[in-house]
């Protein structure tokens, strides 16, 4: 509104009218006053979150992965680069230490890159291989086409827009290194000739001509991104100090810079200024990222979860084999650092940054991705075995009518929430078919109706009297009867129970109207979770057994019945040993050649790293070897994800030997693919039903399983 439509207004209006116009006037300028962003780069968007960053598959590149929560992720384009390297980064072919943000203005996309290729330091013929000469700057409408501007800083001042400045070099072509430049809107800086705003660019420089350390420096990039101004010294503590990664935080109304130490105490610090140009002061030492230990940590970029007050803080951990990225928390002043993990979901991730993403925006990535999939992905073929969303497969060998039965648990539910057991049967391996439900916990439980999971069965011949007070009086049908009973051990609402049937087809029915194993049992006392039981008779001595836990392995020797208990179950793997062994759950047993197969599933279901491995006993109640407990070195992989084949998940497994052979099948699931990937933690409710050779070496050891198509 002008001064003189505010003054016709006045003139017009009524005296109650004349009260209420100034303070129309000032909502009528809220809507500017709204859209000023707080200090710091433009942020929009809490539908997902985009980690742009180095792939480490040999050669370097910048990949993208998608996620809903900021924490699990899956990979875009199969991990595979968003651009042409040799386009975007023109002096060494090879982009890394991707920082990505928004432009102010919330019109388009940045991006920073180191231009430096490792894997061709000999053939650039650098002098070391860690040694580059410049970054590139990039920018981008919708986040998928991105056009470059590359600064060679071997060439001198002339590649900036005010080479009349004061230099921080006497001699630019020994310029040895140009690492990880990071951007950050400033609305304060001042230009030449009185335009406001720039694009803070940081980065380390090392001339060893001139210093003996990587010290930090900055620069100015105008609106266009293509125009640089001198670098400036933005602080030098006496050793070398990189990849730093500034935030503004309203809760103290600072600037805030991460940043990696290599000398003093080396570490990951955080520090603070008023200024983004300093003075930065060097970081005390009680404030650093210390649970890693004398491991070594860079590449640090920090980011708030939308709607957070808390900071989530990613890292690579590289003295590991492979490195570990590595995401943990820090407070809303980013410190008292807590919480570390391993990212979820993407593969070989290095030095890279995050963006929140508003829902179309994610949308067309993912749209973009499953374009490119469609045309590079190979399709199934023989798995999976079974059509539909299933998990935790059981199979079985009927001797009574010399057919296989496969028994997964329904998924497809969040939190796994389903109630339903079905069966399938089959002559061959191959071809299923479906003999539909035969048992559900709504219809033929007592005591729970949901979270139906992991069942296992075994066939056993039992005793008239035996079969008569499970199945009923008119059970037993004469001299036809073989004397066959299956017991079909399930998890329901987090307990343990047992149906039976006198066919493996069902239908089955609870078999003691409770529960058999729950949470309140002495032994349970070791901790763990009354889940995914196995059933294994042991062929020395006819035993049989059932094991259950997650988190500990619980055995316990089972009756002439088979629904109760001989003695007090006993821990094989107490919770204690969990990590030493790699284990999680979904224990299976079994025996060959007068040994003892103790397999189980490593990591979380949700997980793309979800994987099979075992150790080898002499005893189906202990992991001993030669009289010695198995050691944690005897472990090994069974089964693991794949990516060139976009197979991941892999685990909850069984196994089968066919009969009169030494011929070996693992039954296991995986993500559906290709679909579930992109569910992120999700895929672990979307799973499917896949069966595929198992071998073993002259010596008893379980070769590793290639999963298959």
């Amino acid at each position: 509104m002008s001064d003189t439509d505010m003054k016709k207004a006045f003139v017009s209006a009524t005296a109650a009218q004349r009260l209420l116009l100034p303070l129309v006037a000032m909502l009528l300028l809220l809507p500017s006053v709204a859209s000023a962003q707080k200090k710091g780069n433009f942020e929009k968007g809490d539908y997902g979150y985009l980690f742009c960053h180095m792939n480490d598959r040999g050669r370097a590149w910048t990949a993208y992965a998608l996620s809903r929560d900021g924490l699990h992720y899956h990979d875009l384009l199969n991990g595979d680069s968003i651009f042409s390297d040799f386009v975007m980064a023109p002096i060494e072919g090879a982009t890394r230490d991707a920082y990505i943000c928004r432009k102010h203005d919330g019109s388009g996309f940045l991006l920073a890159c180191t231009d430096m290729n490792v894997g061709r330091f000999k053939d650039l013929k650098k002098a070391a291989e860690w040694d580059n000469y410049g970054f590139s700057l990039l920018t981008s409408d919708d986040l998928l086409s991105w056009q470059t501007t590359s600064f060679d800083f071997r060439k001198g001042t002339v590649i900036f827009c005010n080479p009349e400045a004061e230099s921080v070099y006497k001699d630019w072509s020994t310029i040895n290194r140009v690492w990880a430049p990071q951007i950050m809107w400033d609305a304060e800086y001042v230009w030449p000739d009185g335009k406001r705003g720039g694009y803070f660019i940081y980065y380390s420089m090392l001339n060893r001509a001139e210093q003996d350390h990587d010290c930090m420096y900055y620069s100015y990039a105008d609106e266009s991104f293509t125009q640089l101004t001198q670098p400036q010294l933005l602080f030098d503590w006496g050793y070398a100090t990189i990849d730093a990664d500034i935030n503004w935080l309203e809760s103290d109304q600072q600037w805030h810079m991460m940043i990696k130490k290599e000398g003093g105490q080396p570490g990951l610090f955080t520090t603070a200024s008023k200024s983004l140009t300093g003075p930065w002061p060097e970081p005390v030492a009680d404030d650093f990222v210390n649970f890693e230990g004398k491991k070594k940590c860079e590449g640090v970029s920090a980011f708030q979860l939308a709607g957070h007050d808390d900071w989530m803080i990613g890292y690579i951990e590289y003295s590991s084999r492979p490195r570990n990225y590595r995401l943990c928390m820090a407070d809303k002043f980013m410190r008292n650092f807590k919480s570390p993990r391993n990212i979820e979901g993407v593969n070989a991730p290095q030095h890279g940054s995050f963006l929140r993403l508003t829902k179309e925006e994610y949308g067309r990535l993912q749209a973009w991705s499953d374009g490119y999939e469609l045309a590079t992905m190979k399709p199934n073929r023989q798995n999976p075995v079974i059509p539909g969303l299933y998990a935790d497969p059981e199979i079985l060998y009927c001797e009574a009518d010399g057919r296989y039965y496969l028994y997964p648990t329904t998924d497809g539910c969040e939190q796994w929430d389903n109630h339903d057991f079905r069966c399938y049967s089959s002559s061959d391996l191959r071809h299923w078919q479906p003999e539909g439900v035969i048992f559900d916990l709504q219809t033929d439980c007592s005591w729970a109706n949901r979270k139906a999971w992991a069942p296992c069965i075994i066939e056993r011949k039992v005793t008239k009297a035996v079969k008569q007070r499970l199945l009923g009086k008119k059970a037993w049908k004469g001299k036809q009867d073989k004397g066959y009973m299956y017991f079909y051990y399930f998890v329901a609402d987090g307990k343990i129970g047992v149906a039976v049937s006198d066919s493996p087809k069902g239908p089955f029915r609870d078999a003691i109207g409770k529960p058999l194993v729950t949470k309140e049992m002495e032994v349970m006392k070791h901790g763990g979770a009354t889940i995914d039981p196995d059933v294994f008779q042991d062929p020395q001595t006819g035993k049989c057994y059932l094991y259950w836990g997650n988190g500990t392995i619980i055995c316990a020797e089972l009756a002439d019945d088979m629904v109760s208990f001989v003695g007090e179950p006993k821990v094989v793997l107490p919770r204690s040993q969990k990590g030493r062994y790699n284990f999680n759950e979904g224990a299976y047993v079994f025996s060959r050649n007068g040994l003892y197969y103790f397999t189980w599933s490593e990591n979380d279901t949700r997980s793309k790293n979800y994987r099979v491995r075992y150790a080898i006993s002499d005893s189906p109640t202990e992991l001993v070897r030669g009289g010695k407990p198995v050691t944690a070195a005897e472990k090994t992989i069974v089964l693991q994800r794949d990516d060139a084949q976009q197979i991941f998940g892999t685990g909850h497994h069984a196994i089968l030997q066919k009969p009169g052979t030494d011929e070996w099948y693992i039954v296991y699931h995986r993500f559906q693919r290709p679909g579930a990937a992109k569910l992120d933690w999700s895929a672990g409710y979307n799973r499917e039903v896949c069966i595929d050779p198992l071998k073993f070496d002259g010596e008893g050891h379980i070769l590793p399983v290639k999963p298959s198509l």
